[in-house]
Order: structure tokens, then C-alpha cells, then sequence
């Protein structure tokens, strides 16, 4: 059953927080900088696009996923086992 759109943002909301607090600890950056990173990142234009499903997974993989990005330029989802 697909997520309905006022559904699918307060999912999100809620990714983007989290992701944002991962990124402030781990860069050690303020709020603005961090939220910054986090939207003009290509893991979040991922993200925006329900049909991805990359919601179904966890904050963390997600970090994993954006901290690989910003060191390497590319996004890349990494092979995982279901």
C-alpha cells in the first residue's frame, strides 16, 4: 500500500531530523550548516522521492549513505541482505 503525501512528510520530517542531528555531531557543525548539507545533498533528492523507498530504512543507513557521498561525490546504495 503506497504512503499518502501528508504521510510520506511527516515521515520525512522526521528522517530529515535525525539525519540532521547525525550530521551535526558527526561534522560537529551548527543547525543552518548541517540542514544546508543535508538538502543539496544527492541522498536527499533520493529521499524526497517516495517511490525510492529509501524511507524504509533506518537514519543511521541514511548517514552511512550521505557521509559516503560527501566523501566521495557519488551516492551509492550499498548492497543489503534482506
Amino acid at each position: 500500500m503506497p504512503v499518502s503525501n501528508k504521510k510520506y512528510s511527516i515521515i520525512l520530517w522526521r528522517i530529515s531530523r535525525q539525519l540532521t542531528e547525525l550530521i551535526m555531531k558527526s561534522y560537529k557543525i551548527n543547525f543552518k550548516q548541517a540542514v544546508k548539507l543535508l538538502f543539496t545533498s544527492k541522498t536527499y533528492a533520493m529521499l524526497e522521492d517516495e517511490s525510492n523507498k529509501l524511507w524504509h530504512f533506518s537514519a543511521l543507513f541514511l548517514f552511512k549513505v550521505l557521509d559516503n557521498e560527501q566523501k566521495t561525490g557519488l551516492f551509492e546504495m550499498p548492497e543489503v541482505i534482506l
